[in-house]
């Protein structure tokens, strides 16, 4: 378990280093779009680039925030559930986000961004749709792990503590 804690602490570093360097990234390519339109009349690839960029933060920056339970929820109702109920309800809603993020945006996004692969981008060559597209089943490799650490943790939790512990980490 100590390696696992060691490579799962490693690759959540270098999911929050690599958001960092994107936000930054995009906010400069941003930055130089605007010099470029006002004093040349044209941004060559910054338009494109944004888009890139903001697509791998949004996949990247929302498996960073599904590990640290940062996405919304309505817990009121659940909250008011039976203990037992609250549990299993926490067990199904892991068990489709693991389902949905192996499906969808693992193999899903997989098929995609092999799909895609040869298909260059119009202002910036180098890159391929396939590599815009690579950031839905890396992220979706992410949820799943996630979701499958979370069922872990709620299925050893007792069910008195389920909707304690939602409500004290939100």
């Amino acid at each position: 378990m100590g390696v696992y804690r060691l490579v799962r602490g490693g690759a959540i570093r270098l999911l929050e280093w690599a958001l960092v360097a994107m936000v930054v990234a995009i906010t400069l390519n941003v930055l130089w779009g605007i010099v470029t339109r006002t004093f040349w009349g044209q941004a060559i690839y910054t338009d494109e680039l944004a888009r890139v960029l903001l697509v791998w933060i949004s996949m990247l920056g929302g498996a960073l925030a599904f590990e640290r339970k940062a996405h919304l929820g309505v817990d009121f109702f659940v909250s008011k559930m039976h203990p037992d109920a609250r549990k299993a309800l926490a067990i199904l809603v892991q068990c489709v986000t693991a389902v949905f993020a192996a499906v969808v945006l693992v193999v899903g996004g997989t098929a995609l961004a092999q799909g895609q692969w040869a298909q260059r981008l119009p202002t910036m060559p180098w890159l391929t749709k396939g590599g815009v597209y690579a950031a839905i089943p890396i992220a979706g490799f992410f949820i799943l792990l996630f979701s499958l650490e979370n069922l872990a943790a709620i299925i050893r939790t007792p069910a008195e503590r389920v909707g304690a512990q939602t409500q004290s980490e939100g």
